[in-house]
């Protein structure tokens, strides 16, 4: 028997992006916030929502925080552009045209086959629109593509109706792959999710022509379910999100990004475990719509959807570099790599460069290792939030922030920090005068990324 090794996650790709930190005390003033930047045109990699800083307690005083936080990624994920019909000039093997699903909602039930049951018994219950995922994650690798990257993922996740955030896949193909020999590689994957809501997967088997068995597995922690959203819609036409949320929440908001300018908060109504609002869409082109919540770890996003108004939703995925990427070449190691691309995507939207800070450098790293220790992205992980952080070091700020990130190599999680709206937002914040940067790499080769901002 010969088998290639599984891949756990999503090759090449970000995972989880922490909801941008600030120490303005709410996810109503973050989300209400007007971010430095705009919408790359394709929303499929936005993972998480706006926010700003403002006055910091002084050291000596209580910290009073509320902050977004979140764990994910898949999220995910890169920047990335999405085409209507297939770029010209591709040779080699291509993924077939991507169909989408009328609406996005969840849960999408499905009943565990024989061939897919023993997975499903480790990882969780059956959903569609991952088996959907799955079964084209399968297809690729017979075709001879790799898997999908975490940002395709995600979007072909949106394409098939699925609206949780930060999927992620696993991957294992073989001459001959027994149950047990699956549960037991496909078990120790899934030791390492470390979930808060529901886990819910699809599952998908194929052949190749030599014979050789590919399975994939893609999965999400659901933290809410989707009433139906429509995937297209008319200009000017109103939209009505409900989300009910499988876990705790004590706030929650929309926020819209459209295909052109600033992500923008809409009033929710929350009663219970339910959250309502309605929205027109105003802008021809392709919407994000996203539901924030603040959950046990703090507000995270919780639900997405993308809306396609008076266009035709896209068939093929393109991805593009963040700007400041290539700044990372020639960098003396990965925090040096990341404050460079800090810098040069902000010069690329006219901001100045912030100055690199010891205590900031040394503050961002040891919330980098606990966040590796514990396996999990979030601005409290168990040391305190960035304000206690900061006020314990006794460092004087007027205005403060953080960015968190996990992925494969710096220059992904950069990318998806430049993805995320929010993030985005956080990095080119103008009042932000010097920042520091932690970057740790666990024993898998996982970067990650803890960005300190300060000003004042």
């Amino acid at each position: 028997m010969s088998q290639r090794a599984p891949r756990p996650d999503e090759a090449g790709g970000a995972q989880p992006l922490g909801e941008p930190w600030s120490s303005r005390a709410a996810l109503n003033i973050a989300l209400n916030a007007t971010l430095n930047a705009t919408l790359n045109a394709a929303l499929s990699a936005v993972l998480l929502a706006g926010c700003t800083a403002s006055p910091l307690p002084a050291p000596s005083d209580t910290p009073r925080p509320a902050f977004p936080t979140t764990q994910t990624a898949p999220r995910p994920s890169a920047s990335a552009t999405a085409s209507p019909t297939p770029s010209p000039g591709l040779t080699g093997p291509q993924p077939p045209p991507l169909p989408w699903a009328q609406a996005t909602e969840s849960p999408q039930p499905l009943a565990a086959t024989p061939e897919t049951a023993t997975l499903l018994s480790l990882c969780g219950t059956a959903d569609a629109a991952l088996t959907d995922v799955a079964r084209r994650n399968v297809e690729r690798q017979v075709r001879g593509l790799d898997i999908f990257p975490s940002d395709e993922l995600l979007f072909t996740f949106r394409a098939a109706g699925g609206p949780h955030p930060w999927p992620r896949a696993w991957s294992i193909d073989g001459d001959s792959l027994t149950d047990g020999e699956l549960s037991a590689r496909f078990g120790a994957w899934v030791d390492g999710w470390r979930t808060f809501g529901q886990r819910r997967c699809g599952v998908a088997r194929g052949t190749r022509a030599n014979g050789s068995e590919v399975v994939s597995v893609v999965g999400v922690d659901a933290l809410a379910d989707l009433a139906a959203l429509p995937t297209t819609a008319r200009l000017g036409q109103w939209l009505t999100v409900e989300g009910f949320f499988l876990v705790p929440v004590h706030e929650a908001r929309l926020v819209l990004l459209g295909p052109r300018g600033a992500p923008r908060s809409v009033p929710a109504t929350l009663y219970q475990n339910r959250v309502r609002s309605s929205f027109s869409v105003d802008q021809v082109g392709t919407w994000l719509v996203q539901v924030l919540a603040t959950v046990s770890t703090g507000p995270r996003p919780v639900l997405e959807a993308m809306v396609h108004v008076d266009a035709s939703p896209p068939v093929q995925f393109q991805r593009v570099a963040a700007p400041g990427e290539d700044a990372a070449r020639g960098a003396s190691d990965d925090a040096d790599a990341m404050m460079r691309m800090i810098n040069a995507a902000r010069a690329a939207e006219g901001q100045p460069p912030l100055a690199r800070d010891a205590a900031l450098d040394a503050l961002a790293l040891q919330h980098a290792q606990a966040m590796s220790a514990a396996r999990l992205v979030g601005h409290d992980v168990g040391h305190g939030d960035p304000a206690a952080r900061l006020a314990a070091a006794n460092y004087a700020a007027r205005i403060a922030g953080e960015n968190v990130a996990t992925s494969d190599t710096p220059e992904h999680a950069h990318r998806a920090i430049w993805a995320s709206p929010s993030h985005r937002g956080n990095l080119l914040m103008g009042d932000y005068t010097r920042a520091g940067v932690g970057v740790v790499r666990d024993a898998h080769g996982r970067v990650w990324v803890a960005e300190l901002f300060a000003g004042g």
